[in-house]
């Protein structure tokens, strides 16, 4: 773990490194083998088959149940994942080939940026996962299995999946799916909207059910859902309405914070279909009316509905997997399912929704206009905060109104004591929500890099606001100048007139010249770089352009504003003596650089 006060690792790891500390967990993996021996169990998932070498009977025990539906393939693997744990096996660990701030929330390693040797450290489970995805090679590595969630065993391995699959064009989906034989809907959204209610009460009432969690989608040579877990997951409330499925409930003492597991085969091993053609995208609402219905939807809302918990979960998911949900998206009708009270009478109106037809189905959908998505990267948008509750409902509208398509937005709780978690369960957009302790905001700006799914990266403090289309235009200019790393424009400085309203002061071309969310930045930008010095409280922005200025980084001045920076009593600066604001630190770092190069 880094110690206080050091800057984060931000190096980039060669891919000869990363390809030795595969080797190095591939030696240990199979000496754990040899300690312990091995049980192998094949599944085929979407016409690829798989082998798992089981070197720990528990994590055979714990994993198998929610792959036991999947039938073998009769042919030999086009992968081998190796499972093991390092207390029944004995076999110690390779030790971490980087510091613990290399290891973001998602899973995904800062630095370990190949694209042969895939690479992940889930905190939930304290488990590692590596992908050869070149021979195909998989390795699953825990401590111990006592702590494992209930997540982890109802649906065990994903990491490993997602990097196997999308290479074998299929896509991981944060998804349910359920059909009759005349096709299945898709039901995506984040959790707590319906999905899993609406399948299971399907399963129920005799509906072929694919998964209300995670499976997988494949489009070519046409649209297809294939299973990948056979257990359902609910909430502990909504059991009750379910009957005839309590029976299969594996963790019924579980805490009520966690969801109920049902294990589903062999039970409905019937109605568990392997695959199902798709006919339609779907994301829930829930209405104050008795029956089921739908209603057409903006394909921008859907896209964004069907990306968001699954590029917030899957570690490695970037730009192809977002364009990837896009294309599964635009290639099926979308609609809103609105969910009555008369539970029993959802399968009804899906049926009958299948039974229509394509062209029925395409009619309802409608096809409304919304800002063309194609074409148009995904940005992710970093806010760090820190007492920020009051402000954050502004900051993410002014991002909303820039009326992009492909935008994540990820929220860094750097510490507050306010109700920031409040604040924004009430946005009425999606957003990751990342708490860590009092870092400043230098280090919350770089846990949000870790974590970015795109290739472009925004960042705005909590406080300040972007101009309308200053993202679309900024965006625009990288695509039109692929040499160029960062876009910068002008902030222009905000503050109260009597009446408490903003207004503009000062000329923006004599405002601060390095503000941070002036710019639109491409990761590799901060790959050459680094990320920001932690252990600038503030000034921070100017030491990071000082460094690209000496990385002869190509950064492209705008003469636009891009930024509208709002001047009140509780700026982060406000009050702070000039000692405070690390003027000195900054300038000794640029001159420590100057001495250390050659000549």
């Amino acid at each position: 773990m880094a110690q206080p006060g050091m800057i984060s690792d931000t190096k980039l790891k060669t891919e000869a490194e990363q390809a030795a500390f595969f080797a190095a967990t591939l030696e240990a993996t199979l000496a754990a083998e040899a300690a312990i021996g091995v049980s192998a169990y094949d599944i085929a998932i979407a016409g690829t088959a798989i082998r798992l070498r089981f070197a720990s009977p528990t994590l055979a025990r714990l994993f198998l149940p929610a792959l036991r539906h999947l039938p073998a393939p009769g042919r030999a693997p086009d992968a081998v994942f190796h499972i093991w744990d390092s207390a029944s096996s004995g076999v110690p660990m390779v030790p971490p080939p980087c510091a613990r701030t290399c290891f973001t929330d998602r899973g995904d390693i800062w630095g370990f940026m190949s694209e042969r040797y895939r690479s992940a450290f889930h905190w939930s489970e304290l488990s590692v996962n590596l992908l050869d995805t070149k021979t195909g090679t998989g390795i699953f590595w825990v401590q111990e299995t006592a702590s494992l969630p209930y997540w982890t065993r109802s649906s065990p391995l994903r990491s490993l999946f997602h990097w196997l699959l999308e290479r074998r064009g299929c896509q991981l989906l944060h998804a349910a799916c359920i059909g009759t034989d005349d096709g299945a809907v898709l039901i995506t959204g984040r959790g707590g909207v319906g999905k899993s209610t609406t399948a299971l009460t399907a399963l129920a009432s005799g509906l072929y059910y694919i998964g209300d969690d995670y499976l997988v989608v494949q489009l070519a040579p046409k649209p297809t859902a294939w299973s990948l877990y056979s257990t359902a997951k609910l909430h502990h409330g909504q059991a009750a309405r379910l009957p005839e499925l309590t029976a299969l409930i594996v963790n019924g003492d579980s805490p009520s914070d966690e969801k109920l597991v049902i294990q589903l085969y062999p039970a409905h091993a019937e109605k568990l279909a392997l695959s199902l053609p798709l006919k339609a995208v779907l994301t829930p609402e829930i209405v104050p009316q008795s029956h089921t219905d739908f209603a057409p939807i903006a394909p921008a809302v859907l896209r964004q509905a069907a990306a968001f918990t699954t590029m917030t979960q899957l570690p490695h998911a970037g730009r192809r997997n977002y364009e990837m949900i896009g294309e599964i998206v635009s290639h099926l009708p979308g609609l809103r399912i609105r969910l009555g009270a008369d539970l029993r009478a959802i399968p009804g109106a899906i049926t009958a929704l299948l039974a229509g037809g394509e062209t029925y189905i395409a009619a309802l959908a409608q096809n409304n206009a919304a800002p063309e998505a194609a074409g148009r990267p995904l940005v992710s948008v970093i806010i760090p905060v820190r007492n920020g509750a009051n402000f954050i409902a502004d900051a993410v509208a002014s991002i909303t109104d820039q009326a992009y398509p492909n935008i994540e937005i990820i929220v860094i709780d750097d510490g507050s004591t306010d109700d920031l978690p409040g604040a924004v369960c009430t946005l009425p957009v999606d957003v990751r929500l990342l708490h860590h302790r009092d870092l400043g905001p230098a280090e919350a700006r770089n846990i949000g890099i870790r974590n970015a799914s795109a290739d472009l990266i925004a960042f705005l403090d909590v406080d300040d606001l972007w101009p309308a289309e200053r993202l679309s235009m900024m965006v625009k200019h990288l695509q039109d100048h692929p040499a160029a790393q960062v876009v910068h424009g002008f902030g222009q400085l905000m503050q109260r007139d009597a009446t408490g309203a903003y207004v503009y002061f000062g000329n923006p071309r004599e405002s601060f010249a390095y503000y941070i969310g002036a710019g639109l930045y491409r990761r590799t930008a901060f790959e050459q770089v680094g990320l920001f010095d932690p252990r600038l409280r503030f000034g921070e922005d100017t030491d990071w352009f000082y460094r690209a200025r000496d990385q002869h980084l190509r950064i492209e001045k705008l003469d636009q504003v891009t930024l509208l920076v709002r001047r009140h009593d509780r700026n982060m600066t406000q009050g702070r003596t000039a000692a405070e604001l690390n003027p000195l630190l900054v300038v000794k770092k640029l001159l420590d650089r100057q001495r250390a190069q050659p000549g």
